[in-house]
């Protein structure tokens, strides 16, 4: 073992403390109070974390807050996508193929990033 650790600790409103592989998230959605986790499972974890608390604890530049409301892993972006004029999205990997937005002032960032 090498001293990184590869799990991200979530807190569920019930105090159980969920181990997530960080490799395996896709993203991290912000609802209210509470943050959703979105892995290959069907169902999205539920933390009772903030989305800002829970970023801290993710390695940059592999995860990036590309939203207010989102933080995505670069990792799992299959691709780019024009809403219309200077609105763009992520396009999620399988088994997710979710569309999340890209903010306007975040879109150079994540061009940068990901070398486009």
């Amino acid at each position: 073992m090498n001293g990184v650790v590869r799990r991200l600790p979530v807190k569920g409103a019930d105090g159980t403390i969920d181990l997530i592989e960080i490799d395996g998230i896709f993203y991290l959605e912000a609802r209210g109070e509470d943050t959703l986790i979105r892995t290959k499972r069907k169902k999205p974890y539920k933390s009772i974390q903030r989305l800002g608390e829970l970023g801290k604890k993710l390695p940059a530049p592999a995860f990036v807050r590309c939203h207010r409301e989102y933080i995505v892993n670069l990792n799992r972006v299959r691709s780019i996508t024009s809403r219309k004029p200077r609105d763009y999205d992520l396009r999620m990997d399988p088994p997710v193929n979710r569309r999340i937005p890209i903010a306007r002032d975040r879109l150079e960032k994540i061009r940068k990033i990901l070398g486009v």
